[in-house]
């Protein structure tokens, strides 16, 4: 990159802690709880301004982060760096060993006495994400953004292979059937993207992104904490970037797990895969130094659109399916109770909200929910800027977001209780936020 790749676009990074406290809820939590700390969770922001436009990126070692708390992040995000809250992303990496923070299913089930949630680290987190932010938000310099690709090998594969009879099944992070494993790859994302952010005084950060579970240190509930593969990535490229953590956006990879590739114990699986992802990040990495984006002005846009669910039972029939998961079959209280928080407030929820956050040749895009791949590659595919980035899991609500064609094939992202929408509304949420892109490349002073 030369001089001439300078713009307008400053950037600064932020790095705070968000490991949870031996005690307290892990994963889906009631029946888990932290036992042990593997390697530190972390919450990682960007903050992107120009002379007009102020946004943040937060990348979060969570494996959910649900709406009300969510919203309460991003409003005091706002509140600290000056920013409009809609132009806070939160992106959750969805290590299925970590919390997963849904502060309504909390207060839904402390009744029954059982927990999702411990009020001392809500606060811990809140402040944690707040701080992050403040820091990267302290002296913002001028950047260079380069783009780079590379594939990664043997740590994707798709979740809902075909056995030889035809029938699709669900292949979890760490399959006990070696003839699940030895199915077919399938469909996936195969790439890692970077977006290198250089200043005058060397490598600033990186944004990497990859659509997978991070699930092999475990798809099922347990009591260790660990970013899963992603730490070890960040490991990786950290001394690539002056020793500021990279920040990780979670992609499409709502249908796409570990469950082929894991082949040893869960420590060694995380090491292994994510050795594999950031050899594959710090090539890519390699290759955005040489290539440099066009820069403009920053946009940030965000716009929501109507989905339309499957109809719920009754909120009364509801309360009753959670007081006897309460007392016979603690595995489903938090399926029942998340889909509770969503049917009582059904209109508000299904406005989906999809982000853009876009600059000169880049555009970031950010969706809610469990998104399946196939909407992520289409809507890059579709996109009108040279670059796009799109990510999921900002705002975990909406759970599981199929394409039409899954649904006659059943499994257990359609079938298994966390799936609310109805066919073709995948396919509605990506063709609302291709709109997006293609209005945001022909208005770029339309960011607000």
């Amino acid at each position: 990159m030369d001089e001439a790749a300078f713009g307008t676009l400053r950037a600064g990074f932020g790095v705070r802690e968000i490991t949870p406290p031996i005690g307290v809820p892990n994963s889906l939590g009631v029946t888990c709880m932290v036992e042990e700390i593997w390697d530190p969770l972390l919450a990682v922001a960007l903050v992107l301004e120009d002379d007009d436009t102020r946004a943040v990126i937060v990348g979060l070692d969570l494996c959910g982060l649900a709406e009300q708390l969510h919203t309460r992040i991003r409003n005091a995000v706002a509140r600290a760096v000056d920013c409009d809250p809609d132009a806070v992303v939160l992106n959750v990496s969805h290590t299925h060993s970590a919390p997963y923070i849904s502060t309504e299913l909390d207060h839904l089930i402390r009744p029954f006495g059982l927990r999702n949630t411990d009020d001392a680290y809500v606060v811990q987190l809140e402040r944690a994400v707040v701080e992050a932010a403040r820091k990267a938000a302290l002296v913002p310099l001028a950047v260079r953004v380069g783009h780079g690709r590379a594939p990664v090998e043997r740590v994707g594969a798709n979740r809902r292979p075909k056995r030889a009879d035809g029938t699709t099944i669900h292949r979890p992070g760490r399959p006990p059937d070696q003839a699940d494993r030895d199915l077919p790859e399938g469909l996936i994302d195969p790439d890692v993207v970077v977006l290198s952010f250089v200043d005058d005084g060397g490598p600033a950060g990186c944004i990497f992104s990859y659509s997978c579970h991070p699930t092999a240190a475990g798809g099922d509930l347990h009591g260790w904490v660990s970013a899963d593969f992603v730490g070890p990535a960040r490991e990786r490229i950290q001394p690539r970037v002056s020793d500021m953590p990279a920040l990780f956006l979670q992609g499409c990879g709502g249908n796409v797990g570990t469950g082929k590739y894991v082949a040893s114990t869960p420590r060694e699986d995380v090491a292994a895969m994510g050795a594999r992802l950031g050899s594959s990040a710090v090539r890519a990495l390699e290759a955005a130094t040489a290539s440099p984006a066009a820069l403009g002005p920053l946009q940030v846009i965000r716009s929501s659109v109507e989905l339309e669910f499957d109809p719920f039972p009754t909120l009364g029939e509801m309360l009753r399916q959670i007081a006897t998961a309460a007392t016979s079959d603690l595995g489903d209280v938090s399926r029942a109770g998340e889909a509770f928080v969503v049917a009582g407030r059904a209109e508000a929820f299904a406005w989906a909200a999809v982000t853009v956050i876009a600059f000169g040749d880049v555009a970031i895009v950010a969706l809610p929910g469990e998104v399946f791949v196939e909407h992520g590659i289409r809507i890059r595919e579709s996109s009108p800027f040279p670059v796009t980035v799109v990510t999921a899991y900002n705002d975990n609500s909406l759970q599981y977001i199929p394409t039409a064609s899954a649904f006659p094939e059943g499994a257990y992202e359609v079938d298994g209780g966390w799936r609310y929408i109805r066919p073709g509304m995948g396919e509605r949420l990506a063709d609302h936020a291709i709109a997006v892109l293609s209005d945001a490349w022909a208005d770029p002073a339309g960011g607000r």
